[in-house]
């Protein structure tokens, strides 16, 4: 079903609020997993449940790609500023959503582990150890990306508040689940 000039077509809303709760739960698990010692197995747990969800925003990112390509948008509001604004982090969220995960499995791969989808199944390693590149893909996904996307999501967030309070454009309720107009 295509997005209409006042609303996003319900399948984009559904992929928008998984990401947020799957982005979300990414976010938390790596957060929690900080508090404890390498080798620790809660910190091991977390860092699976990490990874999964991870795994599970690519491919709902994917997802929202190709629909989106296929069911277009509403009629963007606001000045030209925050439709500038708005795109820039719109596109660069897309992008790291992509990116991180895919980083994270590169970086799993050259550290010879493989990783687990929720225990359903695993991809398997197949690059050779280099410890030095994955250490460097860890520094850019932990130290860089992914504070990014959390500062990005953040900005975002606040441009749909803003839209909501201060606008009053109906910006922010055309995405809502069960608003078709």
């Amino acid at each position: 079903m295509p997005a209409t000039p006042t609303t996003w077509s319900p399948s984009l809303k559904f992929l928008h609020w998984s990401l947020f709760v799957i982005i979300a739960a990414a976010v938390v698990c790596v957060v929690a997993a900080g508090g404890y010692e390498r080798g620790d197995p809660v910190k091991g747990q977390l860092m699976f449940f990490h990874k999964s969800f991870g795994l599970t925003a690519l491919a709902l990112m994917i997802a929202w790609v190709a629909t989106r390509l296929n069911t277009g948008r509403p009629q963007p509001v606001g000045q030209s500023w925050q439709l500038r604004l708005a795109s820039t982090v719109h596109w660069a969220m897309v992008v790291l959503v992509l990116a991180l995960p895919l980083a994270g499995l590169l970086m799993s791969q050259f550290a010879q582990q493989s990783v687990s989808f929720f225990g359903l199944f695993s991809i398997p390693v197949w690059l050779d150890e280099d410890k030095a590149a994955a250490k460097a893909i860890h520094t850019v996904h932990a130290g860089f990306a992914g504070p990014i996307l959390v500062g990005l999501v953040v900005l975002h967030t606040v441009g749909a508040l803003w839209h909501h309070f201060i606008d009053r454009d109906g910006t922010l309720t055309r995405m809502l689940p069960g608003k078709d107009r």
